[in-house]
């Protein structure tokens, strides 16, 4: 087994538990290959793990465990992944939601990858070709556990800063797009379509807040709509939806699942703008709504336009200020994972501030259960929902 050392003065945050390893910390990188297991010291040659590398955009790798004891073998990894299945058993048991994630990377024990359920067909997504090299265990170990229906795996593997995404069917005859129960909703799902699959599972928590209305909210707008999930969730907790999104396919997928769920689309509207150009165009027809939705990408082009989530946020918080009723909630989310809750919330505050506006926290959300994280990962923790009430 190689050994890899840390930089000097670079050893104390995983003395304190970190887990993914930043290129900069070490001393040489030069001779390491991908999915290689390894040691790691620090410059005094003391263990700070048994480590994986992995060359993707989030990591240069991951500590496995610090006991040296330990072996990194089959046994090991096909351990984590039963220990992951076993923590979601009681999701097996839901009748209202059939759409779950089985193994979120380093909160499960192993980074690198993930499995996402969808009613009995896996989408597996490897970030790093050195994951990939145990492909075919882990595969194994899941056709073993849950003798799925299908299996679909998607590779985001990233060559000199650009990531390249493909989708390819590993085993089942299912013919997408297929249909999945959440909270007792219906909605369309299809895992060949590169990376987006119709159903953000990491935003279930604010669909299920969505129906249940506790603002008694009558008009709600969601801005960057896609497939109007956010849309059919505040329907059914009886408001009046418009959605908006750029990609003309969202009219034909909001509609799909409108229809899925005997939802009429009498008096919901859909727009296919640019959310800037929306804003504008209803500020300027006097639309409002008591609830208006922001979820933007981290990274948008339009045009010549670029959109950075860390930099226009506060942007699009100002416009969507215009067509917010007085009382009304704006509903905050950011998936950016160098960006924290702390600073999205400083962030939200400081815009509502310098436009002249007093607001109450009305609620915080992060990622669901079954998405866990843990503390040596800072980043996991990358999904933020903040919801506030404008007093003015």
């Amino acid at each position: 087994m190689n050994t890899i050392q840390l930089k000097k003065g670079h050893e104390r945050a995983y003395f304190n538990g970190q887990l993914n390893i930043a290129r900069e910390d070490l001393s040489d990188d030069t001779f390491l290959k991908d999915g290689e297991i390894v040691r790691l010291e620090d410059t005094y040659g003391r263990l700070m793990g048994i480590a994986m590398i992995s060359f993707e955009q989030k990591a240069q790798g991951w500590v496995l465990t610090r006991d040296e004891r330990e072996v990194i073998d089959d046994a090991f990894i096909e351990t984590r992944i039963r220990e992951a299945l076993e923590k979601r058993t009681p999701l097996y048991n839901q009748e209202d939601t059939t759409a779950f994630r089985l193994f979120n990377e380093i909160g499960d024990g192993i980074g690198g990858f993930t499995v996402d359920n969808y009613d009995n067909h896996l989408l597996i997504t490897f970030y790093s070709r050195g994951i990939y090299k145990i492909r075919d265990l882990i595969i194994k170990t899941l056709m073993v556990e849950l003798k799925p229906d299908s299996i679909t795996e998607q590779t985001r593997f990233s060559d000199q800063g650009k990531m390249t995404i493909n989708n390819r069917r590993i085993m089942g005859n299912v013919e997408f797009p297929i249909t999945v129960l959440e909270s007792g909703l219906i909605y369309s799902v299809h895992l060949d379509e590169g990376p987006m699959t119709r159903l953000f599972l990491d935003q279930r928590e604010t669909r299920k807040t969505l129906m249940q209305n506790s603002s008694n909210a009558k008009s709600f707008l969601n801005l960057f709509s896609y497939s109007g999930t956010f849309s059919i969730a505040a329907r059914e907790g009886g408001m009046m939806t418009t959605s908006v999104d750029l990609a003309k396919r969202s009219r034909e997928l909001i509609t799909e699942n409108f229809n899925a769920n005997n939802l009429s689309l009498d008096g919901q509207s859909i727009y296919i703008m640019e959310a800037f150009e929306y804003l504008k165009y209803a500020a300027r027809n006097r639309q409002r709504f008591d609830a208006i939705l922001i979820d933007p990408p981290s990274f948008s082009r339009f045009g010549k336009k670029v959109f950075k989530v860390e930099r226009d946020f506060p942007k699009l918080i100002q416009e969507a200020l215009k067509v917010l009723k007085t009382g009304g909630h704006l509903i905050l989310s950011q998936n950016l994972e160098s960006f924290t809750l702390n600073q999205f919330k400083r962030q939200i505050d400081r815009t509502l501030t310098q436009a002249g506006y007093s607001y109450t926290l009305v609620d915080v959300k992060g990622l669901p259960k079954d998405f866990p994280t843990v503390k040596g990962y800072k980043h996991g923790k990358y999904l933020k929902v903040v919801t506030v009430e404008i007093n003015k």
